[in-house]
């Protein structure tokens, strides 16, 4: 299974440089099953995450998790463990696109 899933989590991390380029950190990237990925200057609030949703996106702010609301505003929560390979690729495309045409990016 740790193979599975590195393998999973390398493709997240090579498919979100190859539709953001360096405009983003990562966090916990060394095991889990989730990915915490950091936008400079993005703000991913409850309105984020309700447009989201309604648009049939799953995709969680960080902030959302968080005790102290607005300290990781700007992070979005990744989960891949239950993702092929092919579907983690499709997802980072679908979402840089989304993130693009809502002014995010």
């Amino acid at each position: 299974m740790r193979k599975i899933y590195g393998e999973r989590r390398q493709v997240l991390l090579s498919s979100l440089h190859e539709f953001f380029g360096d405009t983003w950190r990562s966090w916990g990237d060394a095991a889990g099953l989730h990915l915490t990925v950091e936008f400079p200057g993005a703000i991913f609030d409850e309105a984020f995450r309700q447009k989201t949703r309604q648009d049939r996106i799953r995709i969680t702010p960080l902030d959302y998790h968080s005790i102290q609301k607005r300290t990781h505003a700007n992070k979005l929560l990744f989960g891949y463990g239950h993702l092929e390979p092919a579907e983690i690729r499709s997802g980072i495309s679908l979402l840089q696109a989304y993130l693009k045409k809502q002014g995010y990016l």
